[in-house]
């Protein structure tokens, strides 16, 4: 799942070094490759800088790009041999290119170092763990909930959604919402479990299409009957939902024309902007029913660095100081527990008060939608399926049928 970003194919760097994504660089130089929008770039810089304050003397170039441009270049640096010494990489990045060899196993280093789970958030080393290998450490997290529409309810008079609410009062709550037509019909819910990529589908009730350590099919699983059927009830039984093939498909909350959407935990600054004093709007954490896909920012030493070392230490900075955990707080939450005290102080007052608390302790059990080689196949084929069910009213049972049978074919060969 990629984070959006400004287009920023540049590069600067500190100590009087350059170094571009894939470039050659100095010998006694650290590269630090990292991603996103103008406010995530300009606090990774910031955390460089901190970083040679506390250490005099230590070199370190760094390299950024886009969210998109940065992924699609980690592959041919892995291969060549160019990747930054240590970089930041999104969860589904890390089971995605992991066979790739790019990414070093740090399990000797945390087993060295003692470095301890407990001190971050719940389930933030889940998207670490590959066939028994450590690939990275989590630096920021996603808490995810339900953005609503408050003025939109409160106009059609519908409850406000509250913390503790179940499935049922979420799709109560949908179904009551739509009115009107064409363009500019309002919708209960907005479509952001991601047809193409289908990930939120298959994880809303806490399955996955396979398993990932057997690599069986689990697709008939009742787990991802339920959630498919979730999606087929709101488009076409409730029809409060707008299928993939809908116009209205494509349009974004801040449109004002939903009354609700998913919250993914980093989108505040964008919201704010987009909303402005247009409406109203809220977070609530997900139905007590709901388990989700885990979503993080991570930070990991590439296998080919000749100063791995010093990238461990780097690497290890950016996961556990305080200091430089907080300066991440614009973009995400901090994944260290001690950089949470006294609260999000980073963010607006506004922002302070969402449900955060509520909404990172069910993080705990959300899963991580692996990715990779053979198993994106499988997703693609589930995004087929999942499309024909809200396109064409394809039966649910029918749909996952097909990708059991396909998925098994894909995995055995």
């Amino acid at each position: 799942m990629l984070r959006a970003g400004a287009a920023l194919g540049t590069s600067a760097a500190i100590a009087g070094s350059t170094a571009a994504c894939g470039a050659s660089r100095r010998k006694d130089e650290l590269v630090f490759g990292f991603h996103g929008d103008t406010v995530s770039i300009g606090i990774y810089r910031r955390i460089v800088e901190l970083y040679r304050r506390r250490n005099p003397g230590a070199r370190i170039s760094y390299t950024y790009a886009d969210s998109l441009g940065f992924f699609q270049r980690l592959p041919l640096m892995f291969r060549a041999g160019t990747a930054p010494d240590v970089m930041i990489v999104a969860e589904s990045w890390v089971s995605g290119l992991s066979q790739l060899g790019g990414y070093a196993d740090l399990s000797s280093f945390v087993r060295r170092d003692g470095v301890r789970e407990d001190q971050w958030l719940p389930g933030s080393l889940n998207p670490a763990r590959i066939e028994g290998r450590v690939l990275c450490l989590p630096v920021i997290v996603y808490p995810k909930g339900v953005t609503y529409n408050k003025t939109l309810l409160d106009k059609l008079g519908i409850p406000l959604p509250r913390g503790g609410w179940s499935e049922r009062d979420f799709l109560e709550t949908a179904a009551a919402a739509p009115s009107g037509s064409g363009v500019r019909r309002t919708w209960g819910m907005r479509n952001a479990f991601g047809t193409n990529q289908p990930y939120d589908v298959a994880t809303v009730h806490g399955g996955l299409p396979f398993d990932p350590l057997t690599r069986r099919m689990t697709a008939t699983d009742g787990r991802m009957v339920s959630a498919l059927q979730l999606m087929h009830d709101l488009v076409h039984t409730r029809r409060a939902m707008p299928a993939a093939g809908q116009t209205q498909y494509a349009v974004d909350f801040t449109s004002g024309l939903f009354a609700m959407d998913l919250f993914y935990g980093y989108a505040l600054s964008y919201l704010r902007q987009q909303i402005a004093e247009r409406f109203e709007w809220g977070v609530v954490p997900y139905p007590k029913e709901w388990i989700g896909t885990y979503q993080n920012n991570n930070v990991a030493v590439f296998e080919g660095s000749k100063r791995k070392e010093e990238a461990w230490h780097f690497a290890t900075f950016i996961a556990t100081d305080p200091d430089a955990q907080r300066l991440l707080e614009p973009v995400g939450t901090p994944a260290l527990r001690t950089a949470l005290k006294g609260g999000q102080q980073g963010l607006s007052a506004e922002d302070r008060v969402l449900p955060w608390a509520r909404m990172i302790a069910g993080m705990e059990h959300q899963l991580v939608a692996y990715q990779g080689g053979i198993f994106n196949k499988v997703w693609d084929v589930l995004g087929q399926q999942v499309q024909a069910v809200e396109n064409r009213g394809a039966p649910v049972r029918q749909a996952l049928d097909v990708v059991q049978e396909r998925g098994t074919q894909i995995l055995r060969a």
